[in-house]
């Protein structure tokens, strides 16, 4: 199916927004947010590959997306936040050692899980990718996220592929183009004093040694 240059198209219950024309941008922009807001499902863009995503703090939405990516919930969503900054809503502490690879590599295709108080985890994105941070933006409320893809398929990397995944089974497409890098985000979890790639991605092993070797900024730097 070829996506319209501007305006909506439906397919099946699925809208596809298409990004392209700055004129619509906007306004397809806050049509997404609402569709979140009422406990939608909303597939977008990254800088990485299409993710799918529901307002955090609602658990329905949650378990809806869990269900249409077929995905256990052993395995933890990641939240996507606008800003830096916005680690300290989660996480009392911030080991140094997430410090240093939050000012080297946010925003950008780098998730991070650090420890709550509780005991449980939180994996934490700030996407460098504008049709995310502004969706975020617009809603005013973090993102919880997954890759657009069946549990165990490879992602999504373009609007196409996202309607080709699920059809009727989401909601709103935001077509931003084909993704940046094709591969997803690096997926680190951090101890006081150490880390381990939990999902090799973007980033490789050798870059984040070599941060973590150099004098790299923190956050707020």
């Amino acid at each position: 199916m070829e996506l319209i240059s501007c305006g909506i198209v439906d397919f099946m219950t699925a809208k596809i927004l298409n990004l392209k024309n700055p004129d619509t941008y906007t306004e397809n922009i806050k049509v997404a947010a609402n569709a979140l807001l009422s406990g939608k499902i909303v597939a977008f863009p990254t800088e990485t590959v299409y993710g799918l995503g529901v307002c955090a703090d609602n658990d329905i939405a949650i378990d809806n997306l869990y269900s249409v990516k077929q995905r256990s919930k052993d395995k933890k969503l990641s939240i996507m936040i606008s800003e830096s900054e916005e680690v300290s809503k989660y996480v009392k502490h911030v080991p140094l050692i997430a410090e240093k690879l939050i000012g080297a590599f946010w925003p950008g295709p780098l998730t991070i899980i650090l420890d709550l108080d509780d005991n449980s985890t939180v994996g934490l994105r700030n996407p460098d990718n504008r049709v995310i941070r502004d969706l975020i933006n617009e809603v005013a409320v973090p993102i919880a996220s997954t890759s657009a893809n069946i549990s165990g398929g490879s992602p999504a990397i373009d609007a196409q592929q996202v309607i080709s995944n699920f059809s009727d089974k989401i909601d709103v497409v935001l077509d931003g183009g084909p993704a940046e890098a094709g591969n997803p985000s690096t997926v680190v979890k951090i101890w006081d004093d150490t880390y381990k790639i939990i999902r090799h991605g973007v980033i490789g092993k050798e870059r984040l040694s070599r941060c973590l070797n150099e004098d790299c900024f923190s956050i707020g730097s």
